[in-house]
């Protein structure tokens, strides 16, 4: 219920009938509801609290639509309000409102009282700029008006009020003399200056005629314009003014005392920009330039589409009436980006050089020496006030500079049509680069092809591709890592891509920007890992490139992107190694693209400055609004590194106290050394993961024999062998994840699981049928039924003992059961008299593999089930929960149960095939005992303790 309902409500009024709906969600009243009064409790028309969490006051009370009888009847039942309301709530509260609120736009066309506000006679003119648009008479709104020339007045044509002006009123604005006429004046008759309709003057400027030699003159004259247009066209006398409520043409009489500066700067003083200075006839307000570059910060609206919008602000019947100077607009925006960039940085109050970067903003918490820090003497002395008297030395890391460096390749930037002619206003003195010296440094530097020995990445390999339509593919540069802003005078545009020559020269000149005294830069970067393999090497056979000799540049990678490289590049590169990096993430770049976009596709078909410029002005509001959040941001931030602290800190005590004493020694040493070399070795860094050698899987097994058997090609018989034997090694497991299904399923196996059974079994028969047809090829010999054995393989089943007697017809087709005639299942003896002996050694090779695929496997799973049980199964609060995890729990059983079978299986070959001692003792007899959780390790659980180590080392640069 709305509060101005109920406080209008009086007893003699008709009850008002409100449909309530009620929903899942929101839980409202079904039905017809009469809403009860409330007298004693003033309800504000306006809700204080936004209108999802609007209080709604009173009671609903049951009732049909034609209900007139009394509230304290006991038939009525009332029933509390929600305490919200929903938006579709007020909607519908304003909805029987709709008719009154028409009935006061159409007074306010023509109201019943049209005397003057001020004067009291009738009134002509109604104002649509003052508050309430009130009515003046032609005296009273030439005078009211004076200061206020850029209202949009209406004028009464005797039934209606029609879109007029103010120059229409006899309206002139005198410059020079605080709004009086100029006794200098001839004060020609102003009245027939937008009478007559003789001029012949284009609607444009004088500079932009001259750019248009086939223009034609127009010759539309003032009374040929359809009636109700608010401005007026072709007369030499009057003045184009753009402002933010349309465009407005008014006489302008200039000062011509002998005294008396030029025209442009007297409007520049009353606050118009001319657009020309030979002819001038366009002129626009502050106001309008301000809105329009806020506008094209905050929405990325292009000029046209903001000069559109003005069109049909001063007209919506006739915009294309309104004379076009999208042109002029532009070219004068340009201006005044310029004028305020240079009053915001100081440059009026002194006479002094602007230089590289000086008309932008950057980070005000970043180290600066001279600005917002003062090194300490010597940089390796005692700086006793940055550790509040402690007599401390002062952290390296504490004036390490922090960069993060990227591209974007969403700034395109399409060729000029006459480059030769254009002017810059901005050539460096904002974020992106002079032009001069970074197409000097282009030429002469070495555009080697790159090669990436880490993996395929987008920066790289964009670095090659070229794309002849473009000026520019992009744009990159370098921006704070912790604040994100951008860095002045360090952005560059592609070429072809993200090659090194680009990102060098960016880098280089974000080193100069007031970092005079610091020896330590931190830079992260996409493809550090390839980028800084080779720095020093081009900035020293660079001429024009200069880094200072004691600067320490050490490379990282986002630890976003550093999970796409390879596992190596995570050690090396990821902050969360890096001595005083602390906690940071080296992808805040990304973020600030996001807003740069917007005006990208506007700023597409630009001229090159005028892109740059538009970047430039982008980028320093970004900055800037870093600037004015940035408190609030290091304050959250502060507390999140606090509890981070102790959280960590904690972690590592707790993982320190339980390790052994003489290892941790031993890892604090290698963490030291690793440090040490890091800087030239990065690595050193690998002591951050697992130093344990991975067992060769079955498919590096097969593709050595393959590599050696291209090397030495035999037989044309043998040349498959490998694969074959592969082939039957996949059946052998296949046999005993199906024997160990159909064990499992015993005598109460659905039709369903039969059929399923069924299907595996039709397959492997076919499996072992084509595999039986090479090796025939492959063995030399034809195998028939006679010389197939079957048993019952010897498997180790690790679950329960399951019942033995299952249906009979699960045992009418077994082939799961059937041996098939691998060189290990006939026998040392008989392959050496089928002169298969060198196979048997290649199945020696491969059931290696197997094995090691096998307790991988089972190393993998029983982790994952220490882990269910930890997160799911202890901390289960429902029974539904408790129940899926046990469901995963038993899926990981049975993957335990089948890997280990194999390994079996393997072993068993292994010794079939006399494996000597060494190999046995790698692979020992797997009981059931080691599968289960217990304080000694089992034998192939030796690789925990590196695991500890490589966690151990974790917590501690966590904790750092």
């Amino acid at each position: 219920m709305g509060g101005s309902k109920l406080q209008e409500w009086t007893p003699k009024c008709k009850y008002a009938v409100v449909e309530w709906q009620r929903t899942y969600r929101t839980r409202k009243v079904v039905g017809k509801w009469v809403e009860r009064p409330i007298i004693s409790r003033s309800v504000p028309a306006t809700p204080t609290k936004s209108p999802s969490k609007q209080e709604s006051y009173g009671m609903l009370y049951h009732g049909g639509d034609d209900f007139s009888g009394d509230l304290g009847d006991h038939m009525v039942t009332p029933l509390h309000l929600p305490k919200s309301l929903s938006q579709n709530d007020y909607i519908r509260q304003w909805v029987p409102k709709t008719k009154a609120y028409l009935d006061i736009l159409l007074e306010r066309e023509v109201p019943s009282d049209r005397s003057c506000i001020i004067c009291g006679t009738d009134g002509v003119y109604k104002c649509h700029g003052c508050f309430g648009e009130p009515l003046f008479c032609t005296s009273c709104c030439r005078t009211q008006h004076q200061r206020l020339p850029f209202h949009r007045v209406s004028q009464w044509t005797g039934s209606f009020f029609e879109e007029s002006c103010l120059v229409k009123s006899g309206m002139v604005i005198w410059l020079g003399h605080g709004g009086n006429a100029c006794p200098w004046d001839d004060d020609v008759g102003e009245s027939a200056l937008f009478t007559t309709g003789e001029g012949d003057s284009d609607d444009t400027d004088a500079e932009s005629t001259l750019n248009e030699p086939n223009a034609e003159q127009s010759t539309k004259e003032a009374h040929d314009l359809p009636t109700g247009v608010p401005f007026i066209k072709n007369n030499k006398a009057m003045t184009t003014i753009i402002d933010k409520s349309g465009v407005h043409t008014h006489i302008v009489k200039y000062c011509t005392c002998p005294e008396a500066d030029a025209a442009d700067i007297q409007l520049f003083n009353m606050g118009l920009f001319l657009a020309s200075f030979i002819e001038p006839k366009t002129a626009f307000t502050f106001d309008v330039l301000n809105d329009f570059l806020l506008d094209n910060l905050e929405c990325g609206t292009s000029a046209m589409n903001y000069y559109s919008k003005l069109r049909r602000m001063t007209t919506s019947i006739f915009p294309h009436l309104v004379p076009d100077r999208y042109r002029e607009l532009m070219r004068v925006a340009r201006q005044w980006r310029k004028l305020k960039l240079l009053k915001w940085n100081g440059f009026g109050h002194e006479e002094k050089e602007v230089g590289p970067g000086d008309l932008a903003l950057f980070c005000p918490a970043c180290p600066q020496p001279g600005i917002n820090v003062t090194l300490p003497a010597g940089g390796t002395a005692e700086d006793i006030d940055a550790n509040n008297g402690s007599g401390r030395e002062t952290p390296s890391w504490l004036y390490t500079r922090s960069l993060v460096m990227d591209g974007n390749f969403k700034a395109e930037h399409l060729h000029a049509t006459n480059p030769a002619d254009e002017v810059s206003l901005m050539d460096g003195r904002g974020f992106m680069v002079g032009d001069a010296l970074y197409k000097e440094h282009l030429a002469i530097a070495k555009d080697a092809v790159q090669h990436s020995e880490c993996n395929n990445h987008r920066a790289v390999n964009l670095a090659n591709a070229s794309r002849h339509r473009l000026e520019a593919t992009g744009i990159g540069g370098c921006a704070c890592a912790r604040h994100g802003c951008f860095v002045p005078h360090a952005m560059v545009d592609f070429q072809k891509g993200e090659r090194q020559m680009n990102m060098d020269h960016a880098l280089c000149e974000a080193l100069k920007l007031n970092a005079e005294g610091i020896h330590r830069v931190l830079t992260f970067y996409d493809v550090n890992c390839q980028y800084h393999k080779h720095l020093q090497d081009r900035i020293a056979d660079s001429p024009l490139l200069k880094m200072h000799d004691e600067l320490e540049i050490t490379p990282g990678i986002g630890l976003w992107h550093v999970h796409g490289h390879q596992d190596s590049c995570y050690v090396r590169y990821a902050s969360n190694f890096i001595q005083g990096a602390a906690r940071i993430d080296g992808e805040i770049m990304e973020t600030l693209w996001a807003p740069l976009n917007i005006i990208s596709p506007a700023a597409r078909g630009m001229g090159t400055p005028h892109r740059k410029e538009c970047l430039d002005y982008q980028m320093n509001d970004c900055n800037f609004m870093k600037m004015i959040r940035m408190s609030k941001s290091l304050c959250r931030k502060y507390k999140e590194a606090m509890k981070g602290v102790a959280d960590s800190n904690m972690a590592f005590e707790r993982l320190d106290e339980s390790a052994d004493a003489d290892k941790v020694k031993d890892w604090e040493a290698q963490e030291r050394l690793a440090h040490e070399r890091w800087r030239h070795d990065p690595t050193a860094m690998d002591i951050y993961e697992v130093q344990l050698r991975k067992a060769p899987t079955r498919k590096q097994q097969e593709l050595r024999l393959l590599t050696v058997q291209g090397r030495r090609p035999g037989e044309a018989r043998r040349r498959g062998a490998a694969t074959w034997l592969t082939e039957g090694l996949a059946i052998e497991e296949a046999q005993v994840s199906l024997q160990m299904d159909v064990r499992k399923l015993g005598h109460r196996a659905t039709d369903t699981q039969r059929l399923a059974i069924g299907r595996r079994r039709d397959t492997l028969q076919r499996d072992i049928d084509r595999w039986m047809a090479a090796g025939a090829i492959i063995l030399g010999e034809d195998l028939g039924d006679n010389d197939m054995q079957i048993m019952q393989p010897d498997l180790l089943i690790l679950q329960e003992d399951v019942e033995e007697d299952m249906d009979a017809e699960l045992r009418v087709f077994e082939p799961e059961k059937g041996v098939i005639p691998l060189p290990s299942n006939l026998g040392l003896e008989k392959c050496a008299a089928l002169g298969i002996a060198d196979i048997a050694d290649q199945e020696l090779t491969l059931w290696q593999g197997q094995a090691n695929d096998a307790l991988h496997h089972i190393r993998v799973h029983l982790a994952d089930k220490a882990v269910i049980f930890q997160k799911t199964v202890r901390v289960a609060k429902s029974q539904a929960l408790s129940t899926r995890a046990w469901a995963q729990v038993h899926s990981v059983d049975r993957a335990v149960s089948i890997n280990a079978s194999i390994y079996s299986k393997c072993r068993s070959q292994l010794c079939r095939l006399g494996a000597d001692d060494a190999l046995l003792k790698r692979y020992q007899p797997l009981t059931r005992e080691h599968l289960k959780r217990n304080n000694v390790l089992a034998w192939f659980c030796d690789w925990l303790n590196e695991f500890y180590r490589v966690h151990w080392l974790h917590a501690k640069a966590m904790r750092d």
